[in-house]
């Protein structure tokens, strides 16, 4: 059984909320959203995200992904997803998101990302200035 304090019942708790339309490619013969669509709704917020943050020499790349399904999506609907930065390391941050459809949470996603050199692919060191920004505006809500 889930634990349903740990699921968002209000998306304006989030710092950032990013809009999707499900697609009819999305789906399955039943009009059920497929899962790897999910995962890649919650990767487009993520990048709407990080896009800004990243040059051709730094990026974040991810390392952990984790999904929680927990109410099934259809064809056609219109989603928001809500993103936080609930931990920022020295060289990882980890983002918090839940997917809505019509007010109601269908599925939560946690996951790490690290900032690396891409050409030496290896980690880095999230600069103070990037660290800022991040906390500044996509950090934990009061609320959350």
């Amino acid at each position: 059984m889930r634990n349903k304090k740990n699921i968002p019942t209000n998306i304006n708790i989030f710092k950032n909320i990013f809009d999707e339309t499900v697609r009819w490619g999305d789906t399955d013969g039943y009009n059920h959203v497929n899962n790897v669509s999910i995962s890649r709704y919650f990767e487009s917020a993520r990048v709407n995200i990080i896009r800004d943050l990243e040059n051709e020499k730094y990026s974040f790349v991810i390392v952990n992904f984790n999904i929680n399904y927990l109410s099934q999506i259809f064809y056609p609907s219109n989603l928001k997803i809500g993103t936080y930065i609930s931990k920022i390391g020295n060289k990882s941050i980890v983002f918090n998101q839940a997917l809505f459809v019509d007010q109601e949470c269908r599925a939560t996603a946690t996951s790490i990302l690290a900032y690396a050199d891409i050409k030496k692919s290896k980690s880095h060191k999230i600069s103070k200035n990037i660290i800022k920004n991040l906390q500044y505006l996509y950090g934990a809500s009061d609320e959350i």
